[in-house]
This record gives structure tokens, sequence and C-alpha cells, in this order.
């Protein structure tokens, strides 16, 4: 659940917030900000590499096919 409107994020007006980036060794792939009070994630932002790199590993992938 995230808050996705004004009445939503005042819910957590006064509460602990953080930013929190989630990684897999060196690649940051997403970031959010979460509410520590409650659990919820207020925004939720994906890295845009991930997509590009998904491809790029998918076309060295094909060519390396192609070679064989």
């Amino acid at each position: 659940m995230s808050a996705s409107n004004f009445e939503e994020l005042s819910w957590h007006v006064g509460h602990d917030v953080e930013v929190v980036k989630y990684q897999k060794g060196c690649h940051i792939f997403n970031i959010a900000i979460e509410c520590n009070n409650c659990g919820t994630v207020l925004l939720d932002c994906e890295n845009p590499k991930n997509g590009y790199q998904h491809l790029q590993t998918k076309m060295k992938l094909h060519l390396e096919e192609e070679k064989n």
C-alpha cells in the first residue's frame, strides 16, 4: 500500500519516515520512502536502469547463441 493522495499522506504527519534503498551487490534497484511507525511505503521508485540492464543482458545472451 502507498499513500496516493493528500489525505492518505496526512495520516503520516509526525511519523518517523526514512528513505530506504534496495540493492543487490552494488546495484540499487529500488528506492522507497517508508513510514517506520506503520510500515507503509509512501513512495516507491524503480531504478530506470533496471529494464535497460535486463535488455542489455538479454541481447548479449542472444548474440552469444547466434555465434554457437
